[in-house]
């Protein structure tokens, strides 16, 4: 209460014993929402609108504070956003670079003109600012290896700040420029990240990191995928085994690559995961009359196409797992030992829980391959017949 009391003669001693004419309206009023949330770092747009008695003439000051009357804590000025129309005018305000347990509070409105002359509404307005949770938006378009492409980072808020600073993390840029989206004071601050993305920058993350002030700043990452031709690896294999022939081909890409074997006809099975496609053709010895030659694997996907020629290596009859094998060909046998294990074990166990459970025969289980590249996931079976 006696807060309150001394708040009342404050304003009647600025306002200079002001009063007003008992035949004249009192009609000032003031239309403006009284509580905002912002975030640090961030913004803060108040809308307003007042209007006053016809005996107040312009030059009329406006002005928003914080703190006492006479010994303001902050003083913030109006902005036009609108304009005045007629007696209602606008005393629209905003505060930029919020900070926290600095920007907070209530914030009063004061008007003065003729000779000191003074008036303060009695609505205040609240703000409250919190912690910055608000993250930059990164817009990427479709990538592919060799082309130009741009990368916009977006600031977080609705406000422009020109302090801020938005850094880019992972990969080096052709060029990194700032500019303003569309022509309002009120769109985001916005940079655009210009590179040539390669195959090389598939699958590898950009940060943007936008810094607001020194110990607050916020960033977002996202995972860059390129389109880009195939290529064949090296992992890729062709071994007599006992009376077949065998021919294995890996191959990346994206999209993902189809592989196809112009010169055999034999049963094959092609193996997916997120970034590789895997063949792998078996041949009778009998259809296939020069061993030792090499065998050629074609991966194609909507980029472009590679080729490559596998060459055959010849055993006599069937060979044993030995050290003299490739490394990749043991763990290719070993593997495959252990998850037909696995698989005969697991239909066991299924088969005592399910007794009651139709079988259905149209199902094709085939163990994942793993090879030195990386780990497959997503395991397709398709086999074909010439």
């Amino acid at each position: 209460m006696l807060q309150t009391l001394l708040f009342i003669l404050t304003v009647v001693q600025m306002t200079d014993c002001y009063h007003f004419d008992p035949d004249e309206p009192t009609n000032f009023s003031i239309l403006v929402t009284e509580n905002f949330t912002g975030e640090a770092g961030l913004c803060i747009r108040v809308f307003c609108s007042f209007t006053v008695p016809q005996s107040v003439s312009e030059p009329i000051r406006r002005t928003w504070f914080k703190g006492d009357p006479q010994n303001p804590t902050a003083e913030v000025p109006c902005v036009h956003i609108f304009g005045d129309k007629d007696n209602e005018r606008e005393c629209s305000f905003m505060l930029e670079n919020l900070v926290q347990g600095e920007s907070d509070g209530e914030y009063s409105f004061k008007l003065e003109w003729g000779q000191g002359k003074v008036y303060i509404f009695p609505q205040t307005v609240k703000i409250t600012v919190k912690e910055l949770t608000e993250k930059p938006t990164i817009e990427v378009p479709q990538l592919t290896a060799g082309e130009k492409a741009e990368i916009n980072c977006r600031a977080p808020g609705s406000c422009v700040n020109l302090k801020t600073d938005i850094v880019f993390k992972g990969i080096e840029p052709d060029e990194v420029h700032r500019r303003m989206h569309g022509v309002s004071d009120w769109d985001n601050t916005l940079s655009v990240f210009t590179f040539h993305p390669e195959p090389e920058h598939h699958n590898t993350n950009l940060t943007c990191r936008v810094i607001f002030q020194e110990n607050i700043w916020t960033e977002s990452t996202v995972i860059l995928k390129v389109r880009h031709a195939p290529t064949i690896l090296y992992s890729s294999r062709c071994l007599v085994w006992g009376d077949e022939l065998i021919c294995m081909c890996v191959s990346s890409g994206l999209p993902l690559p189809q592989i196809y074997w112009p010169i055999l006809n034999g049963e094959y099975y092609s193996a997916f995961s997120a970034e590789n496609t895997i063949s792998i053709i078996t041949v009778s010895i009998a259809s296939f009359r020069n061993i030792n030659a090499t065998i050629k694997c074609v991966s194609e996907n909507l980029i472009g196409r590679a080729e490559m020629e596998i060459q055959v290596q010849n055993h006599a009859g069937k060979p044993k797992v030995s050290w003299s094998l490739s490394t990749s060909w043991i763990f290719f046998t070993l593997s495959a030992v252990v998850n037909v294990i696995f698989v005969s074990c697991l239909t066991v166990v299924l088969r005592r829980r399910e007794k009651h459970k139709p079988k259905d025969d149209n199902h094709v289980y085939m163990t994942s391959l793993k090879r030195e590249e990386s780990v497959y996931e997503t395991i397709k079976m398709s086999s074909e017949r010439s």
